[in-house]
């Protein structure tokens, strides 16, 4: 199971670093982590349709106005990385448009709706639940970062950028080769609703 310590800890020593016990030293290492790599997680999530990574979250409903024929805003969730579509409680696709507004990221929507709509799309799910080659994508990521930023290296880095991009493409092959999950509209959303009363995420995994 990876961690975000566990994969930076690796890169380092892989690197010439050193041992890491803590990203919150101060170090070069726990600065270039804080610099880049939520950054590069995000790219890396967002430039392929994850199954690992596909959630289903209840949006919340804004007081904001939008111009018409938009009726009402909804949040987005947190987490939120990649909007696949927006969905009504019995599945159903909504028009929806994505802007940023004083509320945050929101989508405007056509019609209007009592019970909470939910984004389907790419979250940012905790590195516990990242399969090993997409981890280790990661991983090479960050240490072309440490070979280029603390031992100016440049070829190494080069090099690691290239073995991260074998590894996250062998990494979306298999995804795509895995069972296809079913479209959310058939989805039980009644029975997951009823798992502690709300949206219970393990249902869609």
């Amino acid at each position: 199971m990876a961690t975000k310590l566990g994969i930076i800890a690796s890169a380092a020593s892989r690197t010439g670093n050193g041992e890491i016990t803590t990203l919150a030293d101060g170090s070069e290492i726990a600065n270039l982590t804080v610099q880049h790599y939520e950054g590069i997680v995000e790219e890396c999530l967002t430039q392929h349709a994850w199954k690992f990574a596909r959630r289903v979250n209840a949006m919340q409903l804004t007081e904001l106005t939008p111009e018409k024929p938009w009726d009402q805003v909804w949040r987005k969730p947190v987490g939120l990385m990649s909007l696949q579509y927006v969905q009504d409680v019995n599945g159903q696709r909504v028009d929806q448009e994505e802007r940023s507004t004083t509320q945050g990221a929101c989508c405007a929507v056509i019609g209007e709706y009592e019970e909470a709509l939910s984004a389907v799309g790419t979250y940012r799910v905790d590195e516990s639940e990242w399969p090993a080659d997409f981890a280790m994508g990661i991983q090479h990521r960050m240490e072309a970062i440490f070979y280029g930023g603390i031992a100016e290296q440049h070829d190494l880095a080069k090099d690691r950028e290239r073995l991260a991009e074998l590894k996250l493409q062998k990494a979306r092959v298999r995804d795509q080769r895995a069972s296809t999950a079913p479209d959310a509209s058939e989805w039980d959303l009644a029975a997951s609703r009823n798992r502690r009363g709300a949206w219970d995420n393990r249902a869609y995994r």
